[in-house]
This record gives C-alpha cells, sequence and structure tokens, in this order.
C-alpha cells in the first residue's frame, strides 16, 4: 500500500516519498479484477447455508435453555416448593374473597390464570379461521356438490329425528344451565359450550345442514365468534383496570359470569365450525 511504502522509505532513508491520495489506484485495481457477480441458484445456495447455521444455533440455545431450566427445577415432592404451600394455599382460601366467585375452579382459570384462558380462546378462534381457510369452497367445489345435491338430501333417519326431537331441548337446557352456574357450581365455558357445540351438530346431522343454516347463518357464525372473543378481552381488560384481586367481590361475580358466557360462544361456534367445514366445506 502506499501509505506502508512511505513509512518504510521514510525509515531507511529518509527520502520523501510522494503519497497518491487519489482512489484512482483503487478504481483501477477494482477495473482490472472485476467481482463475478452470483447468479440466483448460488445466492440461494449462500442463504441457505447461512440459514441452516442460524437454525443449528438456535435449536443449540433452546436445548441449553431447557437443559438448565430443567436442572434447577426444584426437587418433586419437596415440601419447600411453592406450588405445594403458597400457591394452593392462595387459590383455596382466598378465591371466593378475592375473585367473587363460589367455584374456586372457575376463580383459578378466569382470574389469576385469565390470560393463559384467553390464550387458549384466542387459539380456538385461529384454528376456526385456519380451517375456514383451507377448506373454503371453490367455485368448481360449489359446482359438483350443487350436482349431488339430490341425492345427498335424499331424506334423513327418521327414528334420529324422532329421538333428536325428544333429546335435543335437555341437551340445550344443560348446555346453557352449565354455562350460566359455573361461576357457582361446576361448569363454566368450555363445558358449557361444548355442550351447546354438539346439541347444533345432533340438529345437523338429525335435520340437516340446511335447517341449521336457517338460523346460525355464516353471518350468524362470524358474529357469535368474534363478539364473544370481543367481550372476553374486554371484560378481562376492565377486570385488571377495576384491580384484579382488589375488585369488589359483587362486581367480579358479573365480571366472571360474563366471561363465562363469552368463552362459551367461543368454544361452541369452534365445534360447529369444525364440524361443518369438515363434513361440507362451508357452513
Amino acid at each position: 500500500m502506499k501509505i506502508f511504502d512511505f513509512i518504510t522509505a521514510w525509515v531507511d532513508g529518509g527520502k520523501s516519498v510522494p503519497l497518491d491520495t487519489s482512489l484512482s489506484g483503487v478504481r483501477e485495481k477494482k477495473a482490472a479484477s472485476p467481482r463475478r457477480r452470483l447468479s440466483d441458484r448460488e445466492s440461494f445456495a449462500e442463504f441457505m447455508k447461512l440459514y441452516k447455521g442460524c437454525c443449528i444455533v438456535i435449536c443449540v440455545l433452546m436445548v441449553v435453555v431447557l437443559l438448565i431450566g430443567a436442572v434447577t427445577l426444584p426437587v418433586f415432592g419437596d415440601p419447600g416448593n411453592p406450588t405445594n404451600n403458597e400457591v394452593v394455599r392462595r387459590y383455596v382460601g382466598s378465591a371466593e374473597s378475592e375473585t367473587g366467585v363460589e367455584n374456586v375452579i372457575a376463580g383459578m382459570i378466569l382470574n389469576y390464570r385469565g390470560f393463559d384462558t384467553f390464550g387458549e380462546s384466542c387459539v380456538l378462534f385461529l384454528a376456526v379461521c385456519c380451517v375456514m381457510l383451507l377448506l373454503w369452497p371453490t367455485s368448481d367445489r360449489i359446482r359438483d356438490e350443487q350436482a349431488e345435491a339430490p341425492s345427498a338430501r335424499a331424506g334423513h333417519d327418521a327414528i334420529l329425528s324422532c329421538v333428536c326431537r325428544l333429546v335435543l331441548p335437555c341437551v340445550l337446557a344443560f348446555g346453557v344451565c352449565i354455562l350460566f352456574n359455573g361461576h357457582i357450581s361446576p361448569g363454566g365455558g368450555f363445558s358449557g359450550g361444548s355442550v351447546l357445540g354438539a346439541a347444533l351438530i345432533l340438529f345437523a346431522v338429525a335435520f340437516g345442514a340446511e335447517a341449521v343454516q336457517r338460523f346460525f347463518t355464516r353471518t350468524v357464525f362470524n358474529i357469535v365468534r368474534i363478539t364473544g372473543l370481543m367481550i372476553y378481552a374486554v371484560m378481562f381488560g376492565v377486570y385488571i383496570y377495576q384491580g384484579a384481586n382488589g375488585i369488589r367481590s359483587d362486581l367480579a361475580h358479573y365480571i366472571v359470569l360474563v366471561i363465562d358466557i363469552a368463552v362459551g360462544l367461543v368454544v361452541m361456534s369452534t365445534m360447529y365450525g369444525f364440524y361443518s367445514f369438515y363434513t361440507k366445506g362451508d357452513l
């Protein structure tokens, strides 16, 4: 390099060496040896090498973190573990006074672990959205289903229809009872929503999906599942804003009831949405 030559000459003999500070020499070298441009295949190969290396590093780091976490876990069954004394004592002893509900399980699920339950509801919501995207009927499928519709609707089982007329009102009443009494008795949003979703599926099996579409259309389905999730988010936000465990017990009592109903709506629409899309590809 020019600077190195200048310093060497100055040390040896003290002679001045003109230093070319222009970029002409650098440009000439670049022009003399141009860099070969990589093709798309070579660029992709280079990217895959970097991608695989990053994946390996991330996987190794995750394994190390998990192993460290497993090694540092408390000994199973140790009386000094927080899960064996503090958490259980807090849940069982303070759930009714802090959450305003008589059912300790409802207080744990909807209050102490409210974020976890809200995440589970979001998972159900996203699962239905993914099924709708994957199984949404195309124009060709709709044309084929319309051509096969007369044979598919040849008739329904008379025994099943008769039994459904007797059983379905009891199932609906049982589901609503579980849904509305989950905060004071065994039950709640998940179990009540499952019973109501099973009632819709039974009605569709006995009388056909067309009978369900008279009152549970695609618009109603979207409104129910979106409204249920939004109600849950809003009510849990109000619960946190008002002080969570410090909220008045009477107000928390009704908040938990509304959250239970919202969870039940999400579960009910998710169950029927799965059945509908996996059987005929549409609501």
